[in-house]
């Protein structure tokens, strides 16, 4: 009962970022054609090698904002914390996170042609195989981004998520930008340029 009501809390802010309800996870990259005309690569902190590696991976991880994927869907499920996302929505979700930080092995902001904000991120492969498990096992939900306190995108996805890869549209670049440094700590952040 007290992880749904920190759940709660900690989606509560979903209020700031608009749900984008309609849309669905892209399971490669090469499904966006033409998707990132500018790109930002960030690398979640891996250990430094040598006698520093305990400071250096301290003092990145102590930077780096708490990522999670969870399961979610519009309709009630038994166990799952309900959500009040802006302007008059519910979202049902999943207490145990799907994904969290220690499975990304990187991060990517960029936009689509429309100039909308892409943010993906790059699992493990023990990370997607597991993915690929719950959304197979959950048919037809949705996976609810949440990057620190907020909750960033809940797209739904139609079939089972088969690649190593999430793409979210989170809005601006602005915000795809934001995420990603936050999400990979700003020491590891480095800049692509056009793609």
């Amino acid at each position: 009962m007290m992880t749904l009501r920190a759940l709660a809390r900690i989606l509560a802010p979903v209020g700031l970022v608009a749900l984008a309800a309609c849309q669905t996870v892209q399971e490669k990259p090469s499904d966006t054609a033409g998707a990132s005309s500018t790109a930002t690569q960030t690398t979640p902190s891996t250990p430094a090698t040598g006698a520093q590696q305990p400071q250096a991976q301290a003092g990145a991880q102590q930077q780096a904002a708490p990522v999670q994927i969870f399961l979610a869907d519009t309709q009630e499920q038994a166990g799952w914390a309900r959500v009040d996302v802006q302007p008059n929505g519910v979202l049902f979700v999943n207490p145990r996170a799907v994904v969290v930080r220690q499975d990304l092995v990187g991060v990517q902001a960029g936009t689509n042609d429309s100039k909308e904000g892409l943010l993906a991120l790059d699992l493990t492969p023990e990370a997607a195989q597991r993915l690929l498990q719950v959304t197979t096992q959950f048919p037809k939900k949705r996976l609810a981004l949440v990057v620190g306190d907020t909750m960033l995108a809940a797209p739904a996805y139609g079939s089972p998520v088969k690649d190593g890869r999430l793409i979210f549209m989170v809005g601006t670049e602005a915000n795809a930008l934001a995420a990603a440094r936050a999400i990979a700590g700003q020491e590891a952040t480095q800049t692509n340029g056009k793609k």
